[in-house]
């Protein structure tokens, strides 16, 4: 199914990543696509509160944030059924096979034609 740029700009993308280069270069890759941006957050407060606050469609979460980890604000999402797409570089954690095996996990550094692809089929159904 192709989107057209009605459907792709209604995409909400939440953004969430404690290193700000990487924060800004994914939302960066997501406008370019078309999609809207949350965020981007940089904390694991922020994020949670602009998931409150907001309808993500989808969510980008780096699993590390400083001292915290991302589990809190992506058990929220998954409540709400928001397709999440960790982006770390250890893609090996237990709570990813355990509590969220429909989510997937792109290593750092992430390139945008891997990130749009992985992306693109969460949002398009």
């Amino acid at each position: 199914m192709i989107m057209s740029d009605a459907d792709v700009s209604a995409i909400r993308v939440l953004v969430v990543d404690d290193e700000a280069l990487v924060a800004f270069d994914v939302a960066d890759q997501c406008e370019a696509a078309g999609f809207e941006v949350i965020g981007p957050a940089l904390t694991l407060n922020q994020g949670l509160v602009l998931a409150e606050s907001n309808a993500p469609s989808v969510a980008l979460l780096d699993i590390n944030l400083r001292d915290e980890m991302v589990w809190p604000l992506a058990r929220v999402l998954r409540e709400r059924s928001v397709p999440i797409v960790f982006i770390s570089a250890n893609c090996t954690h237990p709570e990813i096979r355990d509590e969220f095996p429909n989510a997937h996990c792109l290593d750092k550094p992430v390139d945008g034609m891997t990130l749009m692809d992985t992306v693109r089929p969460l949002v398009e159904a």
